[in-house]
């Protein structure tokens, strides 16, 4: 029987298409394009010398406060050039106990008010107890009255610690009126119980 033609050889299959195949593997790679540089065209202006840098001023950036309005003025001080110094007025003295107020103006521009610290003396050789002081004033004055600082009054000879009583005091027609109280204390001394009433009105005219 007759033999089938052979089959046609099979062609070799192409090479695929190398897109880099025309370009040598082995040459370096070329320099990238220089980007483009809107202003290479443009000739470069020379630099401007900069300015000599001003001294640096730490408050330029903070803007300059309002002017103030000139401060009221401090209550001048007497003409004597200080404060004046505390006046003593005798209150009374009676049963070996004496009382005598040191006066103060404790505001300068203020002539109304006063202060008095009543100071409480004994004469005699032995402790006074029980003191008890009462004060009453006009009605055009106003008064604040502290405690005493004791009620028991020690020998003041060698004594330099005396019992002391802080009234303040308001004069509403100050120089106008002049200052007066009435005195009213009790105390009991050598076991002896005394009571005794005064008026105080030494204090200098017009000041009090």
């Amino acid at each position: 029987a007759p033999r089938p033609p052979a089959a046609p050889a099979a062609a070799p299959p192409a090479a695929p298409i190398d897109p880099f195949g025309g370009m040598s593997s082995q040459s370096a790679p070329a320099a990238p394009a220089a980007m483009m540089d809107p202003f290479g065209a443009m000739p470069a202006a020379a630099p401007v010398p900069a300015a000599p840098a001003a001294a640096a001023n730490p408050f330029a950036a903070m803007s300059a406060p309002p002017a103030l309005a000139p401060a009221s003025a401090a209550p001048a001080a007497p003409a004597d050039g200080g404060e004046k110094a505390p006046i003593i007025v005798p209150a009374l003295s009676h049963g070996g106990l004496t009382i005598e107020f040191e006066c103060t103006k404790p505001d300068l521009w203020n002539k109304q008010n006063s202060t008095l610290v009543a100071r409480f003396k004994n004469t005699t050789d032995a402790p006074i107890y029980g003191l008890n002081f009462q004060c009453a004033v006009p009605k055009y004055v106003t008064m604040e009255m502290k405690p005493p600082t004791s009620t028991t009054v020690p020998v003041t000879a060698g004594n330099n610690k005396l019992v002391t009583q802080t009234i303040n005091i308001v004069n509403s027609k100050q120089g106008t009126k002049n200052l007066q109280l009435k005195l009213k204390v009790g105390f009991t001394s050598k076991g002896t119980k005394i009571d005794h009433i005064a008026t105080c009105s030494g204090f200098p005219t017009g000041e009090y």
